[in-house]
This record gives structure tokens, sequence and C-alpha cells, in this order.
């Protein structure tokens, strides 16, 4: 190869003269294999539902914030799942104005729905595409001056320190263009969804299915199996083909995973199939293959369990193909549940099935018991609102790490209820609220007041659904809770 056409010595490739790139660490790389260390207020890692919440909270609160994402994009499920449908309540906040957002600019019909609604619910199945996600979560963070995105950069372990069976967290490691760099911060926000910053701290976890004893709880095994809800290859269908008609009754017959169109009340499987021939939207999301996996933080059985699904997905996409469509199938395989690290508070399926709102509740939510995999009773499944504690975002014995989303302390069955996106949000702005607090007053998580915290979400309008299902009775919130 010849690089005269790049003004380069023949037999020398630099692509930072080849491309004009100014690199800060060109003088070091070959003296050393690590990066100088950088110091923020608070470090958040994974920019995903939870997260990017946790990164812009903290960064309006006033905090130098950096949010650290492994994949080169933000966004997390919606993006490299496809998990890109909106489901649970309440939708507030920073997650309000993503959707919002969305629907405005990005609704597949081109038109935005009509009665969206003030929580950004009308009643029907809304997704996006999700590039759309990209376009709008990449605007909200480049408007926060506070906020720096360092994307492609996995996290190795938590900078922490162990005495006497307390941990300290003093920020994370991680791996930037191959080489290994410190981010140090006041306080970390593990939104990694996998638990993996709290895991490396030596924080203490729960995995999968225990008995309902361990919590006592009213519902569930009565001896743990560590099993945990299955994951699913998602995937999006859309005409290619002018002459191109869905294969409705074939999809149904194959018995393939279940679809929808966007912003109508029924799945395809639900659907009169005359009005989705009308309709003919020509664009549908498909839950398309679940599988289990045994080990979801172990990247070679979650590799392997998503080739399994590539092949069940083998007869959608050819009756989609057949049929003058094509298939995007997700990056990666959608899991469900991974670790859940234990808290000074573990909140169990009694907590939401009472309806229990804690003094020390920093978010609200509102969703059934979805445990793939398990049969919850009906006269449970379907509760109403409750809150989440603060208590459950602080690892036991651990300080300087906050937990957000789907990882915070709760039970199995408790989990498949706040694990969607629209309530993990809530829990990471509650968290990015609390760690800016934490940076500003030189305090440790345990040691600012909690009606502080309640008093800035609620001045963010972060408790305006309970206190509208409250006053008008519309879904049974029970009577005394506050």
């Amino acid at each position: 190869m010849h690089a005269s056409g790049l003004g380069l010595a023949a037999g020398v490739f630099s692509p930072n003269a080849a491309w004009g790139i100014s690199d800060p660490q060109a003088g070091i790389i070959a003296k050393k294999s690590s990066y100088p260390a950088l110091e923020y207020d608070v470090v958040v890692a994974g920019a995903g539902p939870a997260g990017i919440p946790s990164a812009i909270a903290a960064a309006r609160e006033g905090a130098k914030v950096l949010l650290i994402e492994a994949d080169h994009v933000p966004g997390g499920a919606p993006v490299n799942m496809y998990v890109t449908f909106v489901c649970g309540n309440p939708r507030l906040g920073i997650y309000r104005e993503m959707i919002k957002e969305l629907n405005a600019k990005h609704d597949l019909s081109g038109t935005p729905a009509p009665g969206f609604g003030e929580y950004g619910l009308d009643g029907n199945n809304n997704w996006w595409h999700p590039t759309s996600y990209v376009q709008v979560i990449q605007k909200m963070i480049k408007a926060e001056p506070n906020l720096t995105l360092m994307c492609g950069t996995p996290v190795i372990e938590a900078i922490a320190e162990k005495k006497g069976g307390a941990i300290t967290v003093a920020g994370v490691r991680v791996l930037r263009n191959g080489m290994v760099q410190d981010i140090k911060a006041k306080i970390t926000i593990d939104a990694t969804g996998t638990g993996l910053v709290a895991a490396s701290a030596g924080c203490e976890f729960m995995y999968g299915n225990e008995s309902k004893s361990d919590f006592n709880e009213s519902i569930g095994m009565e001896a743990g199996d560590g099993k945990v809800q299955p994951c699913t290859l998602m995937c999006i269908a859309q005409r290619v083909r002018k002459d191109a008609v869905i294969p409705l009754e074939k999809l149904m017959a194959a018995k393939v995973g279940g679809g929808m169109e966007a912003g109508e009340k029924k799945w395809l499987h639900e659907a009169a199939a005359a009005d989705v021939l009308k309709r003919d939207k020509g664009i549908y999301l498909h839950w398309g293959a679940t599988v289990p996996v045994k080990n979801t933080f172990d990247p070679v059985e979650v590799s392997t369990a998503q080739v399994e699904a590539y092949k069940r997905l083998e007869k959608l996409i050819e009756i989609y193909y057949e049929a003058g469509y094509s298939v995007s199938v997700a990056p990666k395989l959608g899991v469900r549940e991974v670790r859940r690290i234990k808290g000074d508070y573990v909140l169990t399926a009694d907590d939401i099935i009472n309806g229990v709102f804690p003094a020390d509740r920093i978010a609200d939510a509102h969703y059934s018991l979805d445990a793939w995999g398990m049969q919850i009773p009906e006269n449970v499944k379907h509760g109403p609102p409750y809150g989440i504690p603060y208590r459950c975002l602080t690892p036991l014995k651990t300080e300087g790490l906050l937990t957000a989303g789907r990882i915070m302390s709760g039970t199995k069955i408790a989990h498949s209820s706040y694990r969607v996106q629209c309530i993990s949000s809530l829990i990471g702005e509650a968290a990015g609220t609390a760690a800016a607090m934490c940076a500003a007053q030189n305090k440790k998580t345990r040691e600012i007041r909690v009606p502080e915290l309640q008093a800035r979400l609620d001045a963010k309008g972060l408790f305006e659904y309970t206190k509208k299902v409250k006053m008008t009775g519309a879904t049974g919130f029970p009577a005394g809770r506050a």
C-alpha cells in the first residue's frame, strides 16, 4: 500500500496526521499504557434509560458530570435492543421531555399523535424508530453545558477501597482507545443495567428467583431456583416493495413473536385483520424470539443465546421477505434481568401490591408485576401506584455509590414491575439529583436530607402523577397513602 496520497512517507501511517485530528495524548502513548486520570463531581456509568436522566438531572443541578457508555451511541435498550415501546407509568420529568419530542417530530405516520396527553399517555401502543431515539437523546445531552458524553468506553471496574467490611467508591476505571483511564468522582452512579460497577466494588447483589420466604413475600416460589426472566431479540419489519401487504395470516399461523403497529390500541394478533390491512401502516415492531439465559452477565452465554434467537427468527424473516418487507433485527439481545444490588432496603412484591409510599420515597411507579416465566396471580398482578425508597439506591455498607434503574434493590418479583423504562428513568433522575446534592454539599449519600431531595424532585413535577391519581381516584389510589 502506498501512503503518498495522504502526504505521508511510504510505510508510515499516522491517522492523526492523515485526518487532521489533534490528539493531546500523542506524546505519551509510547511512554505508558494509560490516560491521565479525570475528575468530575458525578460520573454516571451507562447511557441508557436510567443513566441519561441521571446525568442530565445532575448537570442541571450544577454538577460537573461525565456520562460513560460502552456502545458508540447513547440510548441503551430502545437503541441497541429495539425496546422502543413505552409501557408503564408515570411518564414524567426528563423521560416525558424525551417522549414528547419523539411524538412531536418523529411519529412514524409523520403526524404527531393527537391527545398524547399531559403524561405522554393516550391509551395507545406508542413506539418510535430506534434512530429517532438517538437523535432526540443526543440533542438533549448536547443541550447540557455541564455534561460530557464519552461513548465507546466500557467500564472495567469501580475504583473502590474496602476497609473492615465497608466499601468506598471513588469513581470508575475505563478502557479508552485500548488504554486504561481512571475517572474519579465525588459520587458514582451505576446505571449499567448489569450492576457491573457495584459488583466490581464488592457490593452484595441478588440474582434470579428467590424463595418467597426470603423477604416475607406473600407470592412467589416456595424454593428459589436462581432463574432470571428470559431474553428477547426484537425486530422491526418495514415495507420495501410497493405492492407489499402485511402477511398477517401467515404470521399468526406460524406463531412467531407478537407484534404491533405504532399508535394503535391492540397488538397485531388481537386486532381485526381487516383493520390492520386497511390501515396498512407498513412498519411493525415485533417481540421476535424469546430464549432462556442462565447467566445474563456472562457475555459468552448471552452471545450463544443471541445466536439461538436468530435461528428462531428465521421463519418470521422469511415470511416478511416473501411479502416484500425488510426485517431489521436489534443489534443486541434484549435482557430483562441481571444483578439487583442489595441496598439498605429491599423493595418487595407486597410493597407494590399494597401500594406502599415510604417516608423516603424518591420516585413513583405504576406498572403490573410482569415477571416473564412466572405465574403471578391475577388478583394481585395489576396493583395501585407505589413509591421507590431512597434506601433502595444506597448499596449496603457502601459509600460514594448510588444505583439507578433496574439494578436497584428489590426482589425478583418487585423488579418485574420497576424494571420498565419510564420508572427506571424516574429512579435515575432522582439518583442524579441526589448525587449533585452530595457533591455540592460535600456530603455522603446517607448524609443528605431526604426531605430536601424530595422537595427538589417535587419542584420538577416528579410526583404529579400520584397527586392527580389521588385527587381523582381514577386508578384506585389506596386511601391513607401519602
